[in-house]
Protein backbone atom coordinates (compact mmCIF):
# COMPACT_ATOMS: atom_id res chain seq x y z
CA UNK A 1 0.00 0.00 0.00
CA UNK A 2 2.73 2.59 0.77
CA UNK A 3 4.56 1.23 -2.16
CA UNK A 4 1.37 2.64 -4.29
CA UNK A 5 0.85 5.51 -2.46
CA UNK A 6 4.85 6.52 -3.44
CA UNK A 7 4.13 5.69 -7.13
CA UNK A 8 1.24 8.02 -7.44
CA UNK A 9 2.80 10.87 -5.32
CA UNK A 10 5.92 10.77 -8.05
CA UNK A 11 3.02 10.38 -11.35
CA UNK A 12 1.21 13.43 -9.21
CA UNK A 13 4.44 15.33 -8.95
CA UNK A 14 5.37 14.57 -12.73
CA UNK A 15 1.83 15.54 -14.15
CA UNK A 16 1.91 19.09 -12.35
CA UNK A 17 5.41 20.58 -13.57
CA UNK A 18 8.02 19.32 -15.05
CA UNK A 19 14.61 17.81 -11.46
CA UNK A 20 17.42 17.58 -14.07
CA UNK A 21 19.71 17.33 -11.32
CA UNK A 22 22.98 15.14 -11.99
CA UNK A 23 22.67 11.59 -10.58
CA UNK A 24 23.96 10.77 -7.24
CA UNK A 25 25.60 7.27 -9.02
CA UNK A 26 29.27 7.54 -7.99
CA UNK A 27 30.60 6.32 -11.03
CA UNK A 28 28.60 8.43 -13.49
CA UNK A 29 29.36 11.67 -11.24
CA UNK A 30 33.18 11.40 -11.23
CA UNK A 31 33.33 12.97 -14.50
CA UNK A 32 31.09 15.82 -13.38
CA UNK A 33 32.87 16.31 -10.15
CA UNK A 34 36.34 16.90 -11.34
CA UNK A 35 34.69 19.82 -13.68
CA UNK A 36 33.48 20.86 -10.69
CA UNK A 37 36.58 21.50 -9.19
CA UNK A 38 38.09 22.82 -11.82
CA UNK A 39 35.78 25.79 -12.25
CA UNK A 40 37.78 29.16 -11.07
CA UNK A 41 33.99 30.35 -9.81
CA UNK A 42 32.03 29.01 -7.09
CA UNK A 43 30.04 26.11 -7.73
CA UNK A 44 27.93 24.66 -4.57
CA UNK A 45 28.75 21.07 -4.95
CA UNK A 46 29.13 20.05 -1.26
CA UNK A 47 25.19 19.35 -1.63
CA UNK A 48 24.05 16.47 -3.84
CA UNK A 49 22.29 15.84 -5.45
CA UNK A 50 23.80 19.03 -7.64
CA UNK A 51 21.01 21.31 -9.64
CA UNK A 52 23.02 22.91 -12.66
CA UNK A 53 20.41 25.54 -12.81
CA UNK A 54 20.70 26.84 -9.24
CA UNK A 55 24.66 25.61 -8.69
CA UNK A 56 26.35 26.95 -10.94
CA UNK A 57 27.13 24.48 -13.04
CA UNK A 58 26.65 24.26 -16.78
CA UNK A 59 27.81 21.43 -19.06
CA UNK A 60 26.86 21.02 -23.00
CA UNK A 61 24.89 17.85 -23.42
CA UNK A 62 26.08 17.43 -26.73
CA UNK A 63 25.48 14.14 -28.50
CA UNK A 64 27.40 12.65 -31.25
CA UNK A 65 24.97 10.99 -33.72
CA UNK A 66 27.23 8.48 -35.55
CA UNK A 67 24.21 6.65 -37.31
CA UNK A 68 21.39 7.59 -39.43
CA UNK A 69 19.17 4.94 -38.29
CA UNK A 70 16.88 6.17 -35.48
CA UNK A 71 17.06 2.49 -33.56
CA UNK A 72 20.80 2.99 -33.19
CA UNK A 73 20.57 6.48 -31.90
CA UNK A 74 18.35 5.43 -29.55
CA UNK A 75 20.02 2.41 -28.38
CA UNK A 76 23.54 4.03 -28.59
CA UNK A 77 23.17 7.91 -27.80
CA UNK A 78 20.01 9.25 -27.35
CA UNK A 79 17.01 8.66 -24.65
CA UNK A 80 14.56 6.82 -25.63
CA UNK A 81 11.80 10.01 -25.80
CA UNK A 82 12.59 13.48 -25.97
CA UNK A 83 9.99 16.81 -26.32
CA UNK A 84 12.40 19.41 -26.97
CA UNK A 85 10.78 23.09 -27.09
CA UNK A 86 12.38 26.49 -27.22
CA UNK A 87 10.84 26.53 -23.37
CA UNK A 88 9.81 22.37 -22.37
CA UNK A 89 12.62 19.56 -22.41
CA UNK A 90 11.43 16.00 -21.43
CA UNK A 91 12.99 12.45 -21.78
CA UNK A 92 11.50 9.70 -20.66
CA UNK A 93 13.22 6.00 -20.67
CA UNK A 94 13.29 2.74 -19.33
CA UNK A 95 15.09 1.90 -15.80
CA UNK A 96 16.26 -2.14 -15.67
CA UNK A 97 18.98 -4.16 -14.07
CA UNK A 98 19.54 -7.45 -15.10
CA UNK A 99 22.49 -9.49 -12.77
CA UNK A 100 23.50 -12.95 -12.65
CA UNK A 101 26.59 -14.41 -10.31
CA UNK A 102 27.20 -17.11 -8.07
CA UNK A 103 29.51 -16.75 -4.58
CA UNK A 104 32.38 -19.15 -4.83
CA UNK A 105 33.16 -19.92 -1.51
CA UNK A 106 29.44 -20.88 -0.81
CA UNK A 107 28.53 -24.68 -0.25
CA UNK A 108 26.29 -24.89 -3.56
CA UNK A 109 26.88 -23.35 -6.82
CA UNK A 110 23.28 -21.74 -7.14
CA UNK A 111 22.99 -18.77 -9.39
CA UNK A 112 22.29 -15.48 -7.62
CA UNK A 113 20.42 -13.05 -9.60
CA UNK A 114 18.46 -9.26 -8.95
CA UNK A 115 15.91 -8.48 -12.28
CA UNK A 116 14.68 -4.62 -12.21
CA UNK A 117 12.66 -2.96 -14.32
CA UNK A 118 11.37 0.35 -13.91
CA UNK A 119 11.18 4.24 -16.09
CA UNK A 120 12.36 7.50 -15.45
CA UNK A 121 10.79 10.87 -16.35
CA UNK A 122 12.79 13.94 -16.67
CA UNK A 123 13.19 17.29 -17.68
CA UNK A 124 12.83 21.32 -17.17
CA UNK A 125 10.74 24.19 -18.20
CA UNK A 126 12.65 27.58 -18.66
CA UNK A 127 15.61 26.26 -16.35
CA UNK A 128 13.03 27.55 -13.87
CA UNK A 129 10.95 24.19 -13.05
CA UNK A 130 12.68 21.14 -13.06
CA UNK A 131 11.30 17.21 -12.30
CA UNK A 132 12.48 13.87 -12.29
CA UNK A 133 10.09 10.80 -11.33
CA UNK A 134 11.10 7.33 -11.29
CA UNK A 135 9.89 3.95 -10.33
CA UNK A 136 11.97 0.88 -9.72
CA UNK A 137 10.63 -3.03 -9.11
CA UNK A 138 12.35 -5.33 -7.91
CA UNK A 139 13.42 -9.57 -7.47
CA UNK A 140 16.61 -10.61 -6.26
CA UNK A 141 18.52 -13.21 -4.41
CA UNK A 142 21.68 -12.42 -2.55
CA UNK A 143 24.84 -13.74 -1.51
CA UNK A 144 24.95 -14.90 2.09
CA UNK A 145 26.01 -12.17 4.16
CA UNK A 146 23.53 -9.21 2.14
CA UNK A 147 21.10 -11.98 2.69
CA UNK A 148 21.75 -11.85 6.22
CA UNK A 149 21.30 -8.82 5.99
CA UNK A 150 17.49 -8.27 4.34
CA UNK A 151 16.76 -10.69 6.76
CA UNK A 152 17.95 -9.37 10.10
CA UNK A 153 16.77 -5.75 9.16
CA UNK A 154 14.01 -6.60 6.66
CA UNK A 155 15.12 -3.93 3.87
CA UNK A 156 17.48 -4.06 0.94
CA UNK A 157 20.43 -1.53 1.84
CA UNK A 158 18.95 1.75 0.24
CA UNK A 159 16.08 0.27 -1.43
CA UNK A 160 12.90 -0.41 0.89
CA UNK A 161 11.09 -3.17 1.97
CA UNK A 162 11.07 -7.13 1.07
CA UNK A 163 8.46 -9.29 0.86
CA UNK A 164 9.71 -13.03 0.14
CA UNK A 165 10.26 -14.27 -3.46
CA UNK A 166 10.18 -18.03 -4.29
CA UNK A 167 12.54 -20.09 -2.24
CA UNK A 168 15.30 -17.23 -0.73
CA UNK A 169 14.54 -14.73 -2.66
CA UNK A 170 13.07 -11.30 -2.14
CA UNK A 171 10.67 -8.84 -3.95
CA UNK A 172 10.51 -5.20 -3.14
CA UNK A 173 9.99 -1.43 -5.27
CA UNK A 174 11.22 2.45 -4.95
CA UNK A 175 9.69 4.94 -6.10
CA UNK A 176 11.35 9.05 -6.45
CA UNK A 177 10.14 12.09 -7.31
CA UNK A 178 11.56 15.52 -6.80
CA UNK A 179 10.84 18.96 -8.51
CA UNK A 180 12.59 21.84 -8.06
CA UNK A 181 11.68 25.64 -8.57
CA UNK A 182 13.96 28.08 -8.98
CA UNK A 183 12.58 31.54 -9.43
CA UNK A 184 16.14 33.05 -9.38
CA UNK A 185 19.75 32.65 -8.76
CA UNK A 186 19.27 33.12 -5.28
CA UNK A 187 16.36 30.31 -4.42
CA UNK A 188 15.81 26.86 -4.98
CA UNK A 189 12.42 25.71 -3.48
CA UNK A 190 11.65 21.63 -3.70
CA UNK A 191 9.66 18.73 -2.45
CA UNK A 192 9.48 15.05 -3.50
CA UNK A 193 10.68 11.70 -2.29
CA UNK A 194 14.35 11.02 -2.40
CA UNK A 195 17.94 11.26 -1.39
CA UNK A 196 20.71 13.34 -0.44
CA UNK A 197 23.96 13.45 0.38
CA UNK A 198 26.82 15.97 1.92
CA UNK A 199 30.38 15.74 1.63
CA UNK A 200 33.34 14.07 -1.19
CA UNK A 201 33.69 11.54 0.31
CA UNK A 202 32.80 7.90 -0.71
CA UNK A 203 30.77 7.95 2.34
CA UNK A 204 29.25 10.37 4.60
CA UNK A 205 28.83 11.17 8.23
CA UNK A 206 26.42 13.51 7.96
CA UNK A 207 23.82 12.51 5.25
CA UNK A 208 23.97 10.03 2.71
CA UNK A 209 22.13 8.13 0.41
CA UNK A 210 22.65 5.09 2.06
CA UNK A 211 19.30 5.05 3.56
CA UNK A 212 15.87 4.45 1.46
CA UNK A 213 13.51 7.13 -0.30
CA UNK A 214 12.04 9.77 2.23
CA UNK A 215 9.96 12.65 1.66
CA UNK A 216 11.02 15.72 1.99
CA UNK A 217 10.49 19.71 1.21
CA UNK A 218 13.12 21.93 1.50
CA UNK A 219 14.71 25.71 0.60
CA UNK A 220 18.47 26.07 -0.42
CA UNK A 221 19.52 29.78 -1.08
CA UNK A 222 22.67 31.79 -1.91
CA UNK A 223 23.53 34.74 -1.04
CA UNK A 224 26.54 37.34 -0.65
CA UNK A 225 27.83 36.75 -3.95
CA UNK A 226 27.93 32.62 -3.76
CA UNK A 227 30.13 32.91 -0.52
CA UNK A 228 27.59 31.52 1.45
CA UNK A 229 24.52 28.98 0.47
CA UNK A 230 22.03 27.46 2.96
CA UNK A 231 19.62 24.55 3.05
CA UNK A 232 16.93 24.37 5.30
CA UNK A 233 15.06 20.33 4.97
CA UNK A 234 11.74 18.71 6.66
CA UNK A 235 12.13 15.33 6.09
CA UNK A 236 9.61 12.05 7.43
CA UNK A 237 11.39 9.25 8.49
CA UNK A 238 10.11 6.14 10.12
CA UNK A 239 11.50 2.99 11.71
CA UNK A 240 10.15 -0.41 11.31
CA UNK A 241 8.69 -0.78 14.66
CA UNK A 242 5.25 -1.17 14.82
CA UNK A 243 3.33 1.64 17.16
CA UNK A 244 0.19 -0.35 19.53
CA UNK A 245 -2.88 1.03 19.73
CA UNK A 246 -3.85 3.18 16.03
CA UNK A 247 -5.18 0.53 14.15
CA UNK A 248 -7.65 -1.84 13.49
CA UNK A 249 -5.70 -4.01 11.07
CA UNK A 250 -2.42 -3.58 11.49
CA UNK A 251 -0.29 -0.92 13.42
CA UNK A 252 1.23 1.97 12.23
CA UNK A 253 5.27 2.08 11.81
CA UNK A 254 6.84 4.78 14.02
CA UNK A 255 7.04 7.63 12.36
CA UNK A 256 9.47 10.70 13.43
CA UNK A 257 10.49 14.22 11.90
CA UNK A 258 13.71 15.68 10.90
CA UNK A 259 14.89 18.87 10.86
CA UNK A 260 18.13 19.47 8.53
CA UNK A 261 19.83 22.81 7.95
CA UNK A 262 23.71 22.85 6.51
CA UNK A 263 25.32 26.42 5.94
CA UNK A 264 28.74 26.59 3.68
CA UNK A 265 31.16 29.06 3.46
CA UNK A 266 33.46 29.40 0.05
CA UNK A 267 35.88 32.04 0.13
CA UNK A 268 36.85 31.07 -3.57
CA UNK A 269 36.50 28.65 -5.38
CA UNK A 270 38.65 26.20 -3.48
CA UNK A 271 37.50 25.96 0.35
CA UNK A 272 34.56 24.97 1.61
CA UNK A 273 33.25 24.99 5.00
CA UNK A 274 30.04 23.50 5.77
CA UNK A 275 27.87 23.23 9.22
CA UNK A 276 25.84 20.72 9.71
CA UNK A 277 22.91 19.94 11.98
CA UNK A 278 19.77 17.37 11.84
CA UNK A 279 17.73 17.25 14.71
CA UNK A 280 15.24 14.12 14.89
CA UNK A 281 11.32 14.38 16.86
CA UNK A 282 9.49 11.16 17.22
CA UNK A 283 5.94 11.53 15.94
CA UNK A 284 3.03 12.86 18.05
CA UNK A 285 1.61 9.50 17.61
CA UNK A 286 4.35 7.50 19.06
CA UNK A 287 5.57 10.48 22.07
CA UNK A 288 5.52 7.97 24.68
CA UNK A 289 7.86 9.47 28.02
CA UNK A 290 6.98 7.51 31.37
CA UNK A 291 4.17 5.85 30.03
CA UNK A 292 2.22 9.53 28.84
CA UNK A 293 2.08 10.27 25.27
CA UNK A 294 3.20 14.10 24.70
CA UNK A 295 2.24 16.49 21.81
CA UNK A 296 4.65 17.53 19.28
CA UNK A 297 6.11 20.43 19.56
CA UNK A 298 6.68 21.82 16.37
CA UNK A 299 9.10 24.79 17.28
CA UNK A 300 11.62 22.64 16.13
CA UNK A 301 10.91 22.97 12.67
CA UNK A 302 12.43 26.23 13.50
CA UNK A 303 15.17 27.43 10.00
CA UNK A 304 18.11 28.67 12.23
CA UNK A 305 20.76 26.21 11.90
CA UNK A 306 22.07 25.34 16.02
CA UNK A 307 19.02 26.54 17.88
CA UNK A 308 17.14 23.28 18.11
CA UNK A 309 20.74 21.90 19.33
CA UNK A 310 20.85 24.39 22.48
CA UNK A 311 16.91 24.74 22.99
CA UNK A 312 16.51 20.51 23.30
CA UNK A 313 19.98 19.66 24.57
CA UNK A 314 20.87 16.31 25.41
CA UNK A 315 18.09 15.89 28.53
CA UNK A 316 15.25 15.14 26.07
CA UNK A 317 14.90 11.98 25.13
CA UNK A 318 12.07 12.66 22.49
CA UNK A 319 14.61 14.64 20.48
CA UNK A 320 18.02 13.81 19.14
CA UNK A 321 20.20 16.09 17.48
CA UNK A 322 23.89 15.22 15.74
CA UNK A 323 25.86 18.07 14.57
CA UNK A 324 28.96 18.40 12.07
CA UNK A 325 31.49 19.90 10.38
CA UNK A 326 32.34 19.66 6.69
CA UNK A 327 35.82 20.43 4.95
CA UNK A 328 36.97 20.45 1.69
CA UNK A 329 40.58 22.17 0.04
CA UNK A 330 42.25 22.22 -2.79
CA UNK A 331 45.79 22.80 -1.93
CA UNK A 332 47.31 21.63 -5.00
CA UNK A 333 46.20 21.64 -9.33
CA UNK A 334 44.73 18.58 -9.02
CA UNK A 335 44.30 17.47 -5.30
CA UNK A 336 41.34 17.43 -3.18
CA UNK A 337 41.27 17.19 0.87
CA UNK A 338 38.24 16.60 2.73
CA UNK A 339 37.05 15.82 5.88
CA UNK A 340 34.32 15.79 7.88
CA UNK A 341 33.44 15.71 11.60
CA UNK A 342 30.32 14.42 13.95
CA UNK A 343 28.67 14.87 17.05
CA UNK A 344 25.59 14.25 19.02
CA UNK A 345 24.60 17.33 21.30
CA UNK A 346 27.73 18.98 21.32
CA UNK A 347 29.75 15.83 23.25
CA UNK A 348 32.84 16.39 22.47
CA UNK A 349 34.23 13.27 23.92
CA UNK A 350 32.32 11.21 21.05
CA UNK A 351 32.72 11.88 17.66
CA UNK A 352 33.03 10.67 14.44
CA UNK A 353 35.39 11.79 11.55
CA UNK A 354 36.57 11.31 8.21
CA UNK A 355 39.74 12.48 6.19
CA UNK A 356 40.21 11.90 2.57
CA UNK A 357 42.42 12.65 -0.33
CA UNK A 358 41.71 12.47 -4.01
CA UNK A 359 43.38 13.18 -7.04
CA UNK A 360 42.51 13.37 -10.23
CA UNK A 361 46.05 14.87 -12.43
CA UNK A 362 45.15 12.13 -15.08
CA UNK A 363 42.71 11.94 -17.64
CA UNK A 364 39.80 9.96 -16.97
CA UNK A 365 41.78 9.03 -13.91
CA UNK A 366 40.23 9.31 -9.94
CA UNK A 367 42.66 8.07 -7.15
CA UNK A 368 40.81 8.14 -3.33
CA UNK A 369 41.90 7.66 -0.04
CA UNK A 370 39.33 7.77 3.08
CA UNK A 371 39.48 6.92 6.78
CA UNK A 372 36.45 6.59 8.72
CA UNK A 373 36.49 6.28 12.65
CA UNK A 374 33.34 6.92 14.93
CA UNK A 375 33.13 6.56 18.45
CA UNK A 376 30.12 4.54 20.46
CA UNK A 377 27.31 6.48 20.85
CA UNK A 378 27.10 9.20 18.06
CA UNK A 379 24.28 8.13 15.99
CA UNK A 380 22.06 6.13 18.15
CA UNK A 381 21.11 2.52 17.57
CA UNK A 382 19.08 1.40 14.76
CA UNK A 383 16.29 0.82 17.21
CA UNK A 384 15.96 4.21 19.07
CA UNK A 385 13.11 5.99 18.60
CA UNK A 386 14.89 8.93 18.07
CA UNK A 387 18.38 7.93 16.60
CA UNK A 388 19.12 9.39 13.45
CA UNK A 389 18.14 6.29 11.58
CA UNK A 390 15.34 5.58 8.68
CA UNK A 391 13.95 2.80 7.74
CA UNK A 392 16.47 0.60 9.85
CA UNK A 393 19.52 2.23 8.49
CA UNK A 394 21.72 4.99 9.45
CA UNK A 395 21.04 8.45 7.65
CA UNK A 396 24.99 8.49 7.18
CA UNK A 397 27.47 5.98 6.93
CA UNK A 398 25.75 2.43 6.87
CA UNK A 399 27.97 1.30 10.17
CA UNK A 400 27.01 3.52 12.31
CA UNK A 401 28.80 3.63 15.63
CA UNK A 402 32.41 2.44 16.80
CA UNK A 403 33.98 1.10 14.20
CA UNK A 404 37.03 2.27 11.64
CA UNK A 405 37.59 2.17 8.05
CA UNK A 406 39.67 2.57 5.57
CA UNK A 407 39.41 2.63 2.01
CA UNK A 408 41.35 3.12 -1.23
CA UNK A 409 39.63 3.59 -4.72
CA UNK A 410 40.43 3.97 -8.35
CA UNK A 411 38.44 4.65 -10.89
CA UNK A 412 39.36 5.37 -14.62
CA UNK A 413 37.19 5.88 -17.84
CA UNK A 414 38.46 5.84 -21.36
CA UNK A 415 35.91 6.45 -24.17
CA UNK A 416 33.39 3.91 -23.32
CA UNK A 417 35.25 1.93 -21.53
CA UNK A 418 35.38 2.01 -17.65
CA UNK A 419 36.84 0.54 -14.76
CA UNK A 420 37.00 0.32 -10.80
CA UNK A 421 38.70 -0.82 -8.06
CA UNK A 422 38.61 -0.90 -4.39
CA UNK A 423 40.28 -2.28 -1.21
CA UNK A 424 38.85 -1.44 2.31
CA UNK A 425 39.70 -2.62 5.99
CA UNK A 426 36.97 -2.07 9.01
CA UNK A 427 37.39 -2.77 12.53
CA UNK A 428 34.66 -3.06 14.64
CA UNK A 429 34.94 -2.43 18.10
CA UNK A 430 31.74 -4.04 19.02
CA UNK A 431 29.42 -5.17 17.05
CA UNK A 432 26.53 -4.98 19.58
CA UNK A 433 23.06 -4.03 17.31
CA UNK A 434 24.83 -4.76 14.29
CA UNK A 435 23.47 -8.25 14.37
CA UNK A 436 23.01 -8.11 10.45
CA UNK A 437 27.07 -8.22 10.20
CA UNK A 438 27.82 -10.89 12.41
CA UNK A 439 25.42 -13.68 14.19
CA UNK A 440 26.79 -13.46 17.66
CA UNK A 441 26.35 -10.02 18.21
CA UNK A 442 28.67 -10.63 21.60
CA UNK A 443 31.78 -10.56 19.46
CA UNK A 444 34.09 -7.74 19.54
CA UNK A 445 37.41 -6.75 17.79
CA UNK A 446 35.66 -7.86 14.47
CA UNK A 447 37.29 -7.55 11.19
CA UNK A 448 36.47 -7.20 7.98
CA UNK A 449 38.68 -7.25 4.82
CA UNK A 450 37.19 -6.55 1.27
CA UNK A 451 37.99 -6.30 -2.45
CA UNK A 452 36.25 -5.88 -5.24
CA UNK A 453 36.95 -4.68 -9.05
CA UNK A 454 34.79 -4.19 -11.81
CA UNK A 455 35.09 -3.47 -15.69
CA UNK A 456 32.64 -2.42 -17.75
CA UNK A 457 31.20 -0.46 -21.07
CA UNK A 458 28.95 2.23 -21.45
CA UNK A 459 26.13 1.51 -23.93
CA UNK A 460 24.28 4.77 -24.12
CA UNK A 461 25.72 7.80 -22.22
CA UNK A 462 22.49 9.09 -21.89
CA UNK A 463 21.32 6.68 -19.65
CA UNK A 464 24.07 5.22 -18.03
CA UNK A 465 23.42 2.10 -19.68
CA UNK A 466 26.27 0.02 -19.25
CA UNK A 467 27.52 -3.89 -19.50
CA UNK A 468 29.23 -4.80 -16.42
CA UNK A 469 31.66 -7.69 -14.79
CA UNK A 470 32.97 -7.90 -11.49
CA UNK A 471 34.00 -9.97 -8.76
CA UNK A 472 34.17 -8.87 -4.73
CA UNK A 473 35.85 -10.66 -1.90
CA UNK A 474 35.30 -10.09 1.37
CA UNK A 475 37.15 -11.67 4.72
CA UNK A 476 36.52 -11.86 8.14
CA UNK A 477 39.01 -12.26 11.34
CA UNK A 478 37.20 -12.53 14.59
CA UNK A 479 39.79 -12.19 17.68
CA UNK A 480 38.46 -13.20 20.34
CA UNK A 481 35.88 -15.64 20.18
CA UNK A 482 37.52 -18.12 17.14
CA UNK A 483 34.32 -20.60 17.69
CA UNK A 484 32.80 -18.45 16.10
CA UNK A 485 32.46 -19.14 12.16
CA UNK A 486 31.50 -16.25 9.38
CA UNK A 487 31.83 -17.44 6.02
CA UNK A 488 33.68 -15.72 3.63
CA UNK A 489 31.92 -14.24 0.33
CA UNK A 490 34.00 -14.33 -3.54
CA UNK A 491 30.90 -13.35 -5.91
CA UNK A 492 31.44 -13.19 -9.59
CA UNK A 493 28.76 -11.81 -11.56
CA UNK A 494 28.08 -10.17 -14.62
CA UNK A 495 25.03 -7.36 -15.49
CA UNK A 496 23.46 -5.16 -17.53
CA UNK A 497 21.72 -2.03 -16.33
CA UNK A 498 20.73 1.93 -16.18
CA UNK A 499 23.25 3.12 -13.73
CA UNK A 500 21.77 5.99 -12.17
CA UNK A 501 21.56 4.88 -8.53
CA UNK A 502 23.92 3.84 -6.01
CA UNK A 503 23.83 -0.01 -4.91
CA UNK A 504 26.35 0.03 -1.83
CA UNK A 505 27.17 -3.78 -1.41
CA UNK A 506 30.15 -3.00 0.76
CA UNK A 507 29.39 -2.83 4.14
Amino acid sequence: MKIAAAFLFSILLTSLTVAQELPLNYSNSLEDRVEMYTYDSIVNYSLKPVVPQFHNYFKPRTVQRKFRSLAARKLFFEHLITIDTADFYVTVDPLFLVEAGVDLDADNSEVLFQNTRGFQLRGNWKNKLTFTSSFYENQAEYPEYLDRYVKTLGVVPGQGRVKTFKDGGYDFAMASARVNYIPNQYLMLSLGQDKHFIGEGYRSFLISDNTFNYPFISAQTNFLNDLFNYLFMIAGMQDLVRVDGFALTENIFRRKTASIKFLEYSPNSKIKIGFYESTISVDALAKQKDGVRKNADYRFLNPIIGLNSLLNGSSDSLYDSNQGLNLTVMPLKNWILYGQLATKDFEFSALAGQMGVGYFGIKGLFLRAEWNESANGVFGDLNASSSQTHYNQHFGHPYGDHFQEILFMANYKKSRFLSEAAVSQTNFYSVNNKSYLIEDVGVNNYKLFSVRAQVGYTVNPATNMQFNMGWMQRFYDIRETPEVFLRNTSYLYISFQTALTNRYRDF
